[in-house]
């Protein structure tokens, strides 16, 4: 188990502030700059590039098929225009780094990474920061300084629209002794972890990237709870917290956390002490945009006492432009300015970002057994149904539903009953079933003696044509196994399949282990992190 190391955020922010002394002024204009992090597709940076030699704070690279050479020389370009500033600031060059529903297998060079739940299931605090130390190396070597994740949330509302698999469980010791590891090893790796979304974000039954959630729970309620995983990582001295576009009524009646003073600068910062970075979450997102301009609202969380504002694809300029107009006016203060810039660079410094790169070594084969260890240890035997492991003189179809991305994934599960001497079929279907595709569902089934059934489920909502046609095929009466690929809230929809396994993502790993379970070389020791409805 890593070991945590405060950051000596004090020291770092004091030769900040004796650098800015001691160094030509920057202009309000240019210190607003370094506040921001605007999105871009790792296919066209060019205005992110131009962004960076105005002095821009970071770019968030959205997800790709690239090599992690070519993701690399896209990091040291962005790098180079930055260098070419007039501060000569290097930039945060960040990504949404926690598996599940905001990864594809095929992203920019990067090793495949087990959904938060697997490693809630899992439960194995030891491997899951050797995992992470050795994922912040390959997004060192990648030129990758900050991981947007862990998530902190607890998901306690299992209609939870965009959370679900992304939280490690509804236990908060759980996740947050688990977050801590994910924490730690990261930390280790030389990579800025973002624990997220302060104050919580599990109990929404609304998506912020649509509409403006509120979560009604007392102060009791989230502190006994929601923050439990948030207190840890500031007792482990977690560089950065993102906040949450939701409104929590018993803590700020009119603002969402992101532009709440009473959250941030009252609950997070004065309350629970935290002194390191606050790191918006992005303000293109409907539930500010609906209520402000992306500019305002950076202006606003600023106030708020946010220090790191992100941005998506807006103008970065015209958000520059608004807050230096704001702390000339006095509608915000200097010092409020100055105090989330000298943090900024203050966390720059601590990540070693003034300091020449040095390329990493190679840590796939490590990465790879880890993460295979944790997927095994993360299978979940919810019932067997006597059906498990799958008979052996029986025809096995196995068929699965998810988005087309992840049909390599599946091959995984086919090849491993192949090898084990299985007489087996395997089709492949969407989520979204297209006319026709039902009847030849049917047919795949007509000829199997034992069905293989993968269900694959974001979050709360289940696709109605592939909850129509797995009832379908239960309905036939044959033997069927239910494998639940990514969100084990879908596991009630089903109660008339025999045997039920929790895998909680469809990586090629976790297809490896849940062929393992239903040939009987594993034995399913996972726990289900989360509670299901009867």
């Amino acid at each position: 188990m890593f070991k945590a190391k405060t950051p000596a955020l004090l020291i770092g922010i004091l030769a900040a502030q004796l650098s800015r002394c001691l160094a030509a002024q920057p202009s309000l204009e240019e210190k607003a700059a370094q506040l921001l992090i605007v999105s871009a597709e790792a296919a066209d940076i060019s205005a992110a590039t131009e962004a960076a030699r105005a002095g821009l704070g970071g770019v968030q690279l959205q997800w790709g098929s690239y090599s992690l050479e070519e993701t690399r020389r896209l990091t040291e370009k962005l790098q180079a225009a930055a260098a070419g500033s007039a501060q000569k600031t290097p930039l945060f060059i960040a990504v949404d780094y926690e598996g599940g529903s905001v990864y594809i297998p095929t992203t920019l060079g990067l090793l495949e990474l087990p959904t938060n739940m697997m490693l809630g299931a899992a439960a194995d605090e030891n491997n899951t920061a050797t995992l992470f130390y050795l994922a912040g190396k390959e997004l060192k070597r990648a030129g990758i300084n900050m991981a947007f994740g862990p998530v902190l949330d607890i998901n306690t509302n299992p209609r939870n629209p965009i959370i679900g698999i992304r939280s490690l469980g509804s236990d908060p010791a759980e996740a947050a002794r688990l977050g801590g590891a994910i924490i730690n090893g990261l930390k280790a790796g030389g990579v800025i972890a973002v624990g997220k979304h302060f104050p919580g974000h599990g109990a929404a039954d609304k998506d912020s990237h649509k509409t403006l959630p509120e979560i009604s729970i007392s102060t009791t309620e989230l502190r006994a709870s929601h923050l439990v995983p948030f207190e840890r990582a500031i007792e482990l001295g977690i560089p950065a917290i993102m906040t949450a576009h939701i409104r929590y009524p018993a803590l700020d009646r009119e603002n969402p956390a992101t532009l709440s003073p009473a959250i941030i600068s009252g609950l997070l910062k004065k309350e629970l002490g935290y002194r390191g970075l606050v790191i918006t979450d992005s303000l293109d997102m409907k539930a500010i945009t609906s209520l402000m301009s992306i500019s305002k609202a950076a202006a606003a969380a600023l106030k708020a006492g946010a220090d790191v504002m992100l941005i998506g694809r807006a103008d970065p300029a015209a958000a520059v432009r608004e807050i230096a107009a704001q702390v000339r006016s006095g509608k915000i203060s200097e010092a409020r300015l100055d105090d989330a810039y000298d943090k900024v660079l203050a966390a720059k410094r601590a990540a070693g970002l003034f300091q020449p790169f040095e390329k990493s070594s190679p840590f796939d084969k490590a990465y790879l057994e880890i993460t295979g260890d944790l997927s095994r240890k993360a299978v979940t035997l919810v019932r067997s149904g006597g059906l498990i492991p799958l008979p052996k003189d029986k025809k096995i179809a196995v068929i699965i539903f998810s988005p087309q991305r992840f049909a390599g994934n599946a091959i995984y599960l086919y090849r491993t009953l192949l090898e084990s001497g299985y007489r087996a079929s395997q089709y492949f279907f969407g989520i979204g079933l297209r006319s026709g595709e039902l009847k030849k569902i049917t047919r795949a089934a007509a000829d199997a003696d034992v069905l293989v059934l993968g269900s694959f489920q974001w979050t709360g909502a289940q696709n109605a044509s592939q909850r129509e046609a797995i009832n379908k095929l239960l309905g036939t009466g044959k033997p069927a196994v239910l494998l639940s690929l990514m969100n084990p809230y879908d596991i009630p929809a089903y109660p008339e399949a025999g045997g039920v396994i929790a895998l909680y993502g469809m990586t090629a790993p976790s297809m490896t282990a849940a062929g393992e379970a239903l040939t009987g070389q594993l034995a399913p020791a996972g726990k289900l992190p989360v509670s299901l409805s009867k």
